[in-house]
């Protein structure tokens, strides 16, 4: 369950959408859940990317 939390949490910094009470909740995460599921959510977003570029130019 906290592994959904700090995903939720990095896709609305990402999206720049808060809530005031789901914000104060994030302080109860760890920081390394957070920096985990950044990562894993760029590598996402680059890996999309890079899809959409090579099936865009083939």
């Amino acid at each position: 369950m906290k592994w959904l939390a700090g995903i939720s949490a990095v896709l609305s910094a990402f999206l720049g959408i808060r809530k005031g009470q789901a914000a104060r909740h994030d302080v109860k995460l760890q920081f390394w859940q957070i920096i985990v599921a950044a990562l894993l959510l760029v590598a996402c977003l680059i890996g999309g990317l890079l899809l959409l570029v090579s099936l865009v130019t083939a």
